[in-house]
């Protein structure tokens, strides 16, 4: 079988493509680029935080149904003690304070505190300014004391408050 010259030129552009395609250089083009490392979190070497929390929004059951408000308050918050490291920091909420689990995030850090009354309370402070030298933040408080009086019974609460925190001294 004789070869015509186009199907010599044909094979051999086969074979080039064939070897091109499977090249590493070839390979190393086709790849994506792996993402850019996250930028590290400052929060990381925070110690102490200053919140203050200026809206509110609040969840509660009435007759089996919940309702929603919203108002303007000034809640303070403060963290002590802040380890991100070991998870650890102080809470200079209630009374003489409470130790209670700092989780450091990619981009924030949580505060975690279980009252002994069985309150929950998270506190997120994200890595971004709301305003110069002041970083986005908000509270949550879950609470539920059992209570019942005639022509009264309590019922489980949810609030969660936004303002912002300051990097303390």
């Amino acid at each position: 079988m004789p070869v015509t010259f186009r199907g010599l030129f044909v094979s051999l552009l086969l074979a080039s493509l064939l070897v091109f395609a499977a090249s590493p250089t070839a390979l190393a083009q086709r790849r994506p680029l792996s993402p850019p490392p996250l930028p590290t979190n400052f929060l990381a070497s925070v110690k102490s935080l200053n919140c203050v929390f200026s809206v509110w929004a609040s969840a509660s059951w009435k007759n089996g149904e919940p309702q929603a408000q919203v108002k303007m308050t000034e809640l303070m918050v403060t963290f002590s003690s802040v380890d991100a490291q070991e998870g650890t920091a102080r809470s200079n909420n209630v009374g003489g304070g409470a130790d209670i689990v700092a989780r450091l995030s990619t981009f924030s850090l949580h505060f975690i505190e279980v009252t002994s009354s069985g309150s929950l309370k998270v506190t997120t402070v994200f890595n971004q300014e709301s305003h110069p030298g002041k970083l986005k933040a908000v509270y949550v408080q879950h609470d539920y004391l059992r209570m019942s009086i005639p022509g009264f019974e309590s019922e489980p609460t949810v609030s969660q408050y936004y303002g912002e925190c300051e990097v303390g001294s």
